[in-house]
């Protein structure tokens, strides 16, 4: 018998995402109604100013403007929905360490016990990321937490816009799955959904409780295990890349409690986000030659820098060695940092990198031999057995 995770799932999903961004860089819109898609010829995304007057998705923008005179027609500017989001998943990676991008405004993420413990429940972690986000991006998401990735997705929608959603006891499942009704179900299809209706599944609900046998015997596999997930049974996972050797970036973040203005304590915790990219990277024998960095306020702002590296590697010394010149001239003066991180960008396989005249590269990757036996030493002895002096725990020096 399969033992049941006390991990959570996070689902984020932005509210009228397009529309939100555009009204992030021009705040004289915010309270009007709005829509993006005047270079499309019809509304694909509206503010809820603009819904509530009767605009809806796909209508013509001709008919908008003769009916409803007063909405602000708006182009795409794909750059920036994609920098918010990017700005987004970042956010997510310094609360969380598995995060799957599901779309442009939409990501999962797994919410391990330790995490939930750190911010002194569900509620206030949400209200800390709720916080975060608007003040950094000016946008804001739904949130759902409960225990299937499924449940999560649901929850995310049930107070739109805006919303905090926490599905963990039966009581509130139940609650939600009767509210849903069995078409605003993720992954049921157009064609499944009226199937089902004629089967006298109406809800969310109806679909839990109805038997197992009869719905493998009309419907395919991947509908069983909806209906599982929907139960509370964990079956779907959080994916952060289908190919892990495939990805282009490694993120290494982390908050740490309290926010401190010691250099020392913020480089230490730089140090340890640069051990652990590395870390990851070498686990998939994947080498970069850029790393960008950044330090996060009390006050939710980000200051960032990058360097090029002389040759790709792993090597968590050879990027603390890049990093150290730019390290306190990225510091803003008197603020008290809570957040750091370190990216690897360029990444390439080891097998893949290209080879030098001078054997430069060649040595690089020979000198990660040493890193892989400390991984396994610490794999076999815990993570704390073998450390950078760069990053030993504050604790140690307070």
């Amino acid at each position: 018998m399969r033992k049941e995770s006390k991990n959570l799932y996070l689902h984020a999903d932005g509210d009228s995402f397009f529309v939100a961004c555009e009204i992030s860089m021009h705040p004289e819109l915010r309270g009007h109604p709005v829509i993006v898609g005047g270079d499309r010829g019809i509304a694909v995304a509206m503010s809820m100013e603009a819904k509530k007057l009767g605009v809806t998705r796909g209508m013509p923008v001709f008919q908008i403007k003769k009916f409803f005179p007063e909405v602000v027609i708006l182009s795409h500017h794909f750059d920036l929905y994609q920098d918010i989001a990017d700005k987004m998943y970042l956010i997510l990676l310094s609360y969380f360490a598995k995060v799957e991008i599901y779309s442009i405004d939409e990501c999962f993420a797994l919410v391990e016990p330790s995490i939930v413990k750190y911010f002194g429940g569900e509620k206030k972690l949400l209200v800390e990321l709720k916080k975060e986000i608007e003040k950094t991006l000016q946008v804001t998401y739904s949130f759902g937490l409960a225990r299937t990735k499924t449940l999560a997705k649901q929850a995310s929608k049930l107070e739109k816009p805006n919303g905090s959603v926490i599905l963990i006891s039966k009581e509130d499942e139940e609650g939600a799955l009767r509210k849903t009704s069995i078409e605003d179900v993720w992954g049921i299809g157009r064609q499944t959904a009226p199937a089902l209706v004629r089967l006298g599944i109406k809800t969310a609900y109806d679909f839990v409780n109805y038997p197992d046998v009869k719905i493998i015997k009309n419907f395919s596999k991947p509908l069983l295990v909806l209906k599982k997930e929907l139960a509370g049974e964990q079956i779907m996972e959080v994916e952060n890349d289908s190919d892990p050797r495939d990805q282009k970036s490694i993120q290494a973040t982390s908050t740490f409690h309290p926010a401190s203005s010691d250099t020392k304590i913020i480089w230490r915790e730089m140090a340890e986000r640069a051990e652990d990219g590395c870390k990851n990277a070498r686990v998939i024998n994947l080498v970069s030659n850029k790393v960008s960095f950044f330090v996060k306020t009390s006050e939710y702002k980000y200051y960032f820098d990058e360097v090029k590296l002389t040759e790709y590697t792993a090597d968590p010394g050879s990027v603390l060695d890049a990093i150290e010149p730019k390290f306190l001239r990225l510091l803003p003066k008197k603020a008290r940092i809570r957040s750091t991180g370190v990216i690897l960008h360029n990444l390439k396989r080891q097998e893949e990198v290209p080879l030098d005249l001078f054997g430069k590269q060649k040595k690089a990757l020979k000198n990660l031999v040493v890193e892989e036996v400390a991984d396994k030493i610490r794999k076999k002895y815990g993570e704390d057995t073998i450390k950078r002096a760069s990053s030993l725990k504050r604790k140690e020096t307070n």
